[in-house]
């Protein structure tokens, strides 16, 4: 999996392949600095993103919930439709907000 981060008026992240057990792991080291950091607004971008495992929601659940605590906001974005379906199951698109 590829991971690309913009910083800006908006912190945008680009995943590409698959997010999954082994790569949340590298996902989650780039996203503490952002919780933790000046942050107001998270992006997630996954137009190229083909794939998330239980540990790749449980990322995007940390992201919504540190950003919601901290006063921010996190919303995702040009969701492919297998990660769309995987959404709606597991009910967390009624939980994030996605564009």
């Amino acid at each position: 999996m590829k991971i690309t981060i913009d910083n800006g008026k908006e912190t945008v992240i680009s995943l590409s392949g698959e997010l999954d057990t082994l790569t949340s792991v590298d996902l989650e080291k780039e996203i503490a600095p952002i919780l933790h950091g000046e942050a107001e607004a998270v992006v997630l971008n996954g137009a190229e993103l083909t794939y998330i495992s239980s540990a790749g929601l449980r990322l995007l659940l940390t992201l919504q919930k540190g950003m919601k605590a901290k006063g921010g906001t996190f919303r995702l974005k040009n969701i492919q439709k297998d990660i769309m379906d995987i959404l709606n199951i597991t009910g967390f698109s009624s939980i994030l907000t996605i564009e």
